[in-house]
């Protein structure tokens, strides 16, 4: 029997191909809502800036194994439709594009319990929540070109998944936005290791989040980690992959000790656990293993 091609050739949306193409390649395909996937293009010539346009995403890609780019994409939760074109540029011209099937995720549903305190806030807490808020989303938002990672990236406690990412949250009674990272059982104390190189950018007491630490692994890619019980790195300090940076807690918004753990890429929340699998397979790419 044949094995299955981890790597999908996608279909141009242009007719007359020559005979030594431009070739756009997703995997998996189609992708989930929420979760993300390897994207690898084999352009002719040897252009100097390479991107993939998905959903609004101007995702940059790297030169890697075979000459071609290499990137992650990640499609929201709350993508619409069920497919949306990607468009591979080069040199600021399109080079080709493809049309990507999207298919939404069996996520289920969460229903939680929590301190009634959480259900209002008082202007003073309303005004420092927009703040962090703000602090948060500039840090998912921002690009650095550096790549601080190699390699996969690694789980930062070993605990057994008691929520997965994606769920529907009924938070008292009252829906509340998808659950946007995996929750990782763990003991108050329980140390937390950083899954890869990168710069500590934020590490503030949030609203809901609790103790929160956030980590800019570079080209992309950030991670954050919710309810601490204690920070051990400081704002601005490198952190090498298997560091101990923080301790599993129970602050903020939650029903027990756990760590909440977070992964974005190019602005967009996705699966942690799936990420783990990209990533090793897109840093094999990068690094030529």
């Amino acid at each position: 029997m044949m094995r299955r091609l981890p790597w999908v050739l996608l279909l141009l949306l242009f007719v007359g191909c020559p005979a030594v193409a431009d070739t756009l390649y997703v995997s998996p395909m189609p992708i989930v809502k929420g979760r993300s996937a390897l994207v690898k293009a084999c352009l002719k010539g040897q252009p100097k800036a390479v991107a993939a346009n998905f959903l609004g995403q101007d995702i940059p890609l790297h030169k890697g194994a075979g000459g071609c780019y290499y990137g992650p994409a990640a499609v929201p939760l709350r993508a619409k439709g069920n497919s949306a074109p990607m468009r591979i540029m080069a040199d600021g011209r399109q080079a080709t594009a493809a049309k990507i099937k999207i298919i939404p995720g069996k996520y289920g549903v969460r229903r939680l319990t929590v301190s009634k305190k959480f259900d209002t806030m008082t202007d003073e807490q309303w005004r420092q929540y927009q703040h962090d808020q703000a602090l948060i989303t500039a840090a998912f938002d921002k690009y650095t070109p550096e790549r601080h990672w190699s390699g996969p990236f690694i789980r930062p406690v070993p605990g057994e998944v008691v929520s997965q990412f994606g769920r529907r949250s009924i938070v008292n009674g009252q829906e509340k936005s998808p659950h946007g990272g995996v929750d990782l059982r763990g003991d108050v104390g329980v140390p937390i290791e950083a899954p890869a190189d990168g710069l500590v950018v934020i590490l503030l007491d949030h609203y809901f989040g609790g103790k929160t630490l956030v980590v800019d692994h570079g080209q992309g890619i950030v991670t954050c980690y919710l309810h601490l019980s204690k920070a051990l790195v400081k704002q601005g300090q490198y952190v090498r992959k298997g560091d101990i940076i923080a301790e599993v807690g129970a602050s903020g918004r939650v029903t027990g000790p756990h760590l909440h753990y977070g992964v974005v890429i190019n602005g967009v929340k996705t699966d942690p656990l799936v990420w783990q699998d990209v990533s090793g397979r897109l840093a094999k790419a990068l690094e030529g293993k």
